[in-house]
């Protein structure tokens, strides 16, 4: 009988939770969706999937327009106490595909025009380490000579690109798959490679 199975399916839930490294995980999920819910809320015309992660995240720190996207398995990181907090910003009917990898922080924002397509496995980081000789990289500050990443509109990464720090990407540009893009790109440009390179124009 229905009633007898969903009786034997919640018992054994019961009996799963003697597991402490099951109930723990269970409370890391319930925040996790807490965090989601509560950028849905300040997104309302959004769709943000179950499965994102955001890292030091606040309501002011994060901007998605209407009818923006954010897929399965990307990771929002706004910074942390020690190097301090960005902002993310995505624009209108931007599409974010799954598991991108965002990284602002204090001074070093990730804005995102309108329209873009960021393809799957992309990292943009808003700011590197100072590499210093005399001092562990690991604990050197931000470099603060190049800082935020902007994609301006219409924009479209391929799956794989990297963008790195002090980098504009120009509108309508388009830039190849597993490219590493480490200078600013102009309007309507094609580029690829690592590092990345003109490759040609939109007509």
């Amino acid at each position: 009988m229905r009633w007898i199975d969903s009786l034997r399916f919640w018992l054994q839930g019961i009996i799963l939770l003697r597991h402490p490294e099951l109930v723990r995980w269970l409370g890391e999920q319930r925040f996790h969706l807490q965090l989601v819910d509560r950028a849905r809320r300040a997104a309302p015309l959004a769709k943000i999937a179950d499965s994102v992660q955001l890292i030091g995240y606040e309501e002011d720190r994060l901007e998605i327009a209407e009818h923006a996207t954010v897929e399965h398995g990307s990771l929002l990181a706004f910074g942390d106490e020690e190097n301090g907090f960005g902002r993310i910003s995505i624009g209108a009917h931007a599409w974010i595909g799954q598991y991108n990898n965002f990284r602002a922080s204090r001074g070093a924002d990730i804005r995102i025009g309108s329209g873009c397509l960021i393809s799957q496995f992309c990292t943009l980081v808003g700011s590197n380490h100072a590499i210093r000789r005399d001092q562990y990289i690991r604990e050197q500050g931000p470099d603060t000579a190049r800082l935020g990443v902007v994609l301006r509109d219409d924009v479209w990464l391929g799956a794989g690109v990297t963008v790195t720090p002090g980098v504009s990407i120009g509108v309508g540009c388009v830039v190849g798959a597993n490219s590493v893009v480490t200078e600013s790109v102009p309007d309507y440009e094609i580029w690829a490679g690592c590092p990345a390179r003109k490759l040609g124009e939109r007509h």
